[in-house]
């Protein structure tokens, strides 16, 4: 049965079990450590509650683990989402203040597989869902239907899926090998169980930039040999966005991303001058905490060397779940809302979105980026 309350219940039934985890935030004071005197997160106001409702079962609705929101309309970011259960997405409408579900379903298909959506990403004319790609984790089995990453047009001036009369999605492709733009370490990690001992592959985020689509992956991942007393690389790789997905065969080397020892990518959001990384867990679910970067993109960096990125502070909304629905509170998903400069610095407004949190259960922060 779907689960679903008001708008008053749930802001009544938030204020009883974390208020003082909410006054923190409702003041924008920040009651989490920085990373240094030049970075920070601050968390605004969350978990939002939510108006509408996703029509989805209860599991799936604690599944929420992608989101890119390419339009604004009347002050709302319009945001197509995506979940790690069954094979659909929704679209919803966010703000500071306001979070929209909308029930209408976009079919992903084929019915009945699971696609393990795990990263979508936009850019000005396309939305793009990206499956996991990996072995089921407990027991280890393929899951071909992870195997995909679906290209849908939307509407500009609706930030909507276009659809033909007969509601179907307009414009879709899908058929990508991704393999053909792998590297030859990377594509033999396919189909390997997941976690170190295995080193199996498994895609967590994605952003357009510049053109281009960048996976990063929550595994496998590499020992840092060049860092003083051991480390973790993460990998990034890319492929072209036009004409087609389904024609490409370009395979270059990957980023090495330098990490913190048992993180690895979460998710990911293009910025002005880059891309933000969520850092979390690898998949050897280690308890390492979670965190946000600034990657500064560079196609031509050497990528055999492991590359610096600008620690932003870590993530901790561990207090942010709720008494009812939620199960865990996992951040799967990152929105940039707005971008603005303070100083010589710049501070970025996040939704952040949790997997085990009923409807994501978004957390509005500030990743805040001073001058040196």
């Amino acid at each position: 049965m779907c689960f679903a309350w008001s708008t008053e219940e749930i802001w009544a039934r938030t204020m009883l079990r974390s208020s003082a985890f909410l006054f923190v935030a409702l003041l924008g004071i920040s009651w989490l450590p920085a990373a240094s005197s030049r970075a920070e997160i601050k968390v605004i106001v969350g978990p939002l509650p939510t108006t509408g409702d996703f029509d989805l079962e209860k599991k799936t609705r604690r599944s929420l683990s992608g989101v890119a929101c390419p339009v604004v309309v009347d002050g709302k970011h319009i945001c197509l989402v995506a979940f790690d259960e069954g094979a659909e997405a929704r679209t919803i409408a966010i703000n500071e203040t306001e979070y929209e579900v909308r029930k209408k379903s976009i079919d992903l298909g084929p019915d009945d597989s699971e696609m393990d959506s795990e990263a979508v990403a936009a850019d000005g004319a396309f939305y793009y869902v990206s499956g996991s790609h990996a072995d089921k984790r407990d027991p280890c089995e393929v899951n071909e239907g992870s195997h995909r990453l679906v290209r849908i047009a939307y509407d500009p001036a609706t930030g909507l899926p276009l659809r033909k009369s007969n509601g179907k999605l307009k414009d879709v492709e899908d058929g990508f090998d991704i393999t053909n733009v792998l590297s030859d370490d990377l594509r033999g990690s396919v189909g390997k169980c997941l976690g170190s001992n295995e080193g199996g592959f498994d895609i967590e985020g994605m952003a357009a930039y510049d053109g281009r689509l960048y996976f990063g992956l929550r595994g496998p991942t590499a020992s840092d040999e060049t860092a003083a007393g051991g480390g973790t690389v993460a990998y990034v790789f890319e492929a072209g966005t036009s004409p087609s997905l389904v024609a490409q065969d370009n395979a270059r080397d990957p980023f090495r991303i330098r990490v913190a020892s048992g993180r690895a990518i979460r998710d990911m959001a293009s910025v002005d001058g880059g891309i933000l990384l969520l850092l979390g867990p690898d998949d050897d679910n280690r308890d390492v905490g979670w965190s946000i970067a600034l990657w500064k993109v560079d196609e031509e960096v050497d990528r055999r060397a492991p590359i610096n990125t600008i620690d932003l502070g870590p993530l901790e909304l561990s207090e942010a779940k709720r008494a009812q629905c939620d199960k865990e509170v996992k951040p799967e998903g990152m929105a940039v809302l707005t971008s603005h400069a303070e100083g010589s610095g710049e501070v970025y407004r996040l939704a952040i979105f949790s997997d085990g949190m009923c409807d994501g259960g978004p957390m509005i922060v500030d990743a805040i980026l001073s001058a040196d």
